[in-house]
């Protein structure tokens, strides 16, 4: 399932879910009318995971932490960007209502760079850029599980060329969406190596487990 919308009600206007939205796709409209420039701006400003466990390498740099930033919002298709902005505006607004609009943004950003550490653990000598905001949005998943369990989820299922209405409560569907993540993640351990790209379920799955401590220090605080 595809989730679109809770059944929650906000008490604050979630500017930063929405300002986080925007700086994803400016920044893909960005990615698009570059055309044959594109593979020169990800070299600049995506991050590798050899660069970044480098000794000498992206984090010995004043850029490093910008590097790590930016590529938080950066995406490889249309499809990747939808699927991760209705991840976002589905359950970024009730976690920022929970946090705090300032709270939520270095949450945020904290989990997008567990989640980035955790997939460049995986595959320390790997070239192939990490970018996205997946693994970001898995750490505000795993928050909204811990803060809103019973919350009614609605969305839509792909089946092929069907598209159905779909609901279910967040108990249900987020521990689902962990299991599938684990298992591909297991599938994908042995093409650990590979020149090919493809989704960091790694990082999906360092963003949410460090998604409820981190909310939670955040929030103590």
């Amino acid at each position: 399932m595809i989730p679109l919308r809770d059944s929650r009600r906000t008490r604050r206007t979630p500017w930063v879910t929405w300002l986080l939205a925007a700086a994803c796709v400016a920044l893909f409209v960005h990615e698009i009318r570059l055309g044959d420039a594109l593979p020169a701006f990800l070299q600049r400003w995506a991050v590798t995971p050899a660069a970044l466990l480098h000794p000498a390498g992206l984090l010995a740099a004043l850029d490093g932490a910008a590097r790590l930033l930016v590529s938080l919002f950066l995406h490889g298709s249309l499809l990747h960007l939808g699927g991760n902005l209705a991840f976002l505006l589905a359950f970024g607004d009730d976690v920022e209502d929970k946090l705090g609009s300032p709270r939520f943004l270095g949450f945020y950003l904290a989990c997008g760079v567990v989640a980035t550490f955790g997939q460049a653990l995986l595959s320390p000598r790997s070239e192939i850029p990490l970018i996205g905001a997946s693994g970001a949005l898995a750490g505000v998943l795993g928050a909204f599980l811990v803060f809103f369990p019973r919350a009614r989820l609605s969305g839509v299922l792909p089946l092929g060329c069907l598209i159905l209405p779909a609901r279910s409560r967040a108990f249900l569907f987020v521990p689902v969406w962990f299991l599938i993540q684990l298992a591909a993640a297991f599938v994908e351990l042995g093409r650990i190596g590979e020149t090919r790209g493809g989704v960091a379920w790694f990082a999906h799955l360092a963003g949410f487990l460090a998604g409820p401590p981190l909310a939670w220090l955040v929030r103590r605080r």
